[in-house]
């Protein structure tokens, strides 16, 4: 027993030791923070240990000098080793004036792709590079270019035509609520509404677009721009149905009184006419007599007519 113990009390007073040491040599170091964080660190059961830094030093890329040959000059081109073609020839661009779509790089008698690297290449420093201009990729990208212009044209019409599809709508809507309520609006604007509609339907079919959702937006236009038609077009029928049938029955009674009174201007005319030429009386008798069978044939009305050829004939 009293060894155990001598031996904790030894055990005891070593840990007094090196904790009085730690303390002092704490107390010794330089009060840099930066010295503290990179040389000790504590760890999560409470003990001060010494800092081991694991990050190695990164390695540094290389540069090197690639000369590219354009024609008949060489270009130095200063890249990283791990650059790719891609890279290069955006780094060309600035020198010789091509875009980097329409260049073609050409490394140890073959074409080397945008995507690939360098070194995996077995470009090296002061390596020669051959750049040519691509005819075919310059054309593609040209049409590309125009396609896209297009589109974005044509993006631009659709989107301010539908502005104005929108403002002529809104009166619709107005239009359609006032007659739903039994109002009526002024036919001469429904008219021109139509009219205003259908001139966005011109300019919406003058769009030319292949596809895309350009050409879904211009559908969508003109179909909206047709139902708000077909809605005016019930409003105009709503607005002239009153209007259509108190002109009907205004436009059939006049007809008759119209007609009897031009039959009765005509009347005392022929009397006068007969009278005046009617100056012998064989004559009056053969004309009478001629003209008498043709207007009781043509029609009862002349009646009154002949009466008065009678009693001018015995007058005279």
């Amino acid at each position: 027993m009293v060894r155990i113990e001598a031996k904790q009390s030894i055990i005891y007073v070593l840990a007094v030791v090196v904790a009085v040491v730690v303390i002092v040599g704490r107390i010794k170091m330089p009060a840099s923070a930066d010295f503290e964080a990179a040389e000790w660190a504590v760890t999560p059961g409470g003990m001060v240990v010494q800092k081991r830094d694991s990050a190695l030093p990164a390695a540094v890329v290389p540069t090197i000098r690639v000369k590219v040959k354009y024609g008949a000059v060489y270009h130095d081109i200063y890249i990283s080793s791990r650059a790719s073609f891609g890279e290069l020839k955006k780094m060309l661009s600035e020198r010789i004036g091509v875009h980097p779509s329409d260049q073609k790089l050409i490394y140890k008698e073959k074409e080397r792709d945008s995507a690939a690297f360098l070194d995996a290449a077995g470009v090296k420093d002061r390596s020669k590079v051959v750049v040519e201009e691509d005819a075919t990729a310059k054309a593609k990208r040209l049409l590309e270019m125009r396609v896209s212009e297009k589109r974005d044209k044509a993006a631009k019409r659709v989107s301010a035509i539908s502005l104005e599809v929108d403002k002529l709508a809104s009166k619709a809507t107005a239009m359609e609520a006032v007659v739903s309520k039994g109002g009526r609006v002024v036919e001469e604007d429904v008219v021109g509404l139509i009219e205003l509609l259908m001139n966005e339907v011109v300019k919406l079919e003058g769009v030319d677009v292949v596809d895309g959702d350009v050409k879904l937006q211009k559908r969508l236009q003109v179909r909206r721009v047709q139902k708000y038609v077909e809605t005016l077009d019930l409003i105009k029928i709503k607005n002239a149905v009153p209007k259509a049938s108190h002109g009907r029955v205004s436009q059939q009674q006049p007809p008759q009184p119209r007609f009897l009174k031009h039959q009765q201007q005509r009347q005392p005319l022929e009397s006068v006419i007969l009278t005046a030429n009617w100056k012998t009386s064989d004559s009056l008798m053969l004309m009478s007599s001629a003209s008498a069978p043709a207007p009781a044939a043509a029609a009862p009305n002349t009646a009154p007519s002949s009466a008065t050829t009678r009693f001018d004939w015995e007058l005279f």
